[in-house]
């Protein structure tokens, strides 16, 4: 999207204000900024329906605050290979569910862990009505900033392998 003069100034005075002098400079010299728009959408209650399965960003819509979408869609092609390869070709819906159930309950929870980060990281309302002040913050706000912190971070739940 193409920012205005207006909006261009405003981002060029909050950078005073939060940025280092270098970086503040360095975003006044930039003679064609734009704002990069991030969607939010909520995480799907499914992700198969028929002959369709989403696997990957169509399976579980998360904002880059995260830093998980890669490693989601790669868990969710060895879960459905896991799952496609337990249950059989002649079995195959019965792989299909067991790959949406193991992948939903931990992608529900990553997405709106990385909706918050992405609240957080950018100043606006949380869930509690209340807005997040990095200048404002403490130790209790930057342990919640901490990737560790993603669910799931250490292990996610896979299918069981036994038939």
């Amino acid at each position: 999207m193409k920012v205005n003069r207006e909006m261009i100034e405003k981002m060029h005075q909050e950078a005073e204000k939060v940025w280092r002098p270098e970086l503040a400079r360095l975003m006044k010299e930039t003679s064609d900024p734009f704002i990069n728009v991030i969607y939010d959408a909520d995480p799907l209650e499914k992700i198969f329906w028929d002959n369709v399965v989403l696997v990957g960003d169509a399976a579980h819509p998360t904002t880059p605050h995260g830093l998980r979408s890669t490693n989601m869609s790669i868990l969710d092609s060895a879960v459905l290979g896991i799952c496609l390869r337990k249950w059989g070709s002649e079995n195959l819906r019965s792989g299909i569910e067991e790959y949406q159930k193991v992948r939903i309950q931990a992608t529900l929870k990553q997405v709106l862990h990385s909706r918050k980060l992405g609240r957080l990281k950018q100043g606006l309302p949380l869930d509690n009505g209340k807005n997040f002040d990095p200048r404002k913050s403490g130790p209790k706000e930057w342990e919640e900033l901490k990737q560790k912190n993603m669910p799931f971070f250490n292990g996610v739940p896979l299918p069981d392998y036994s038939v």
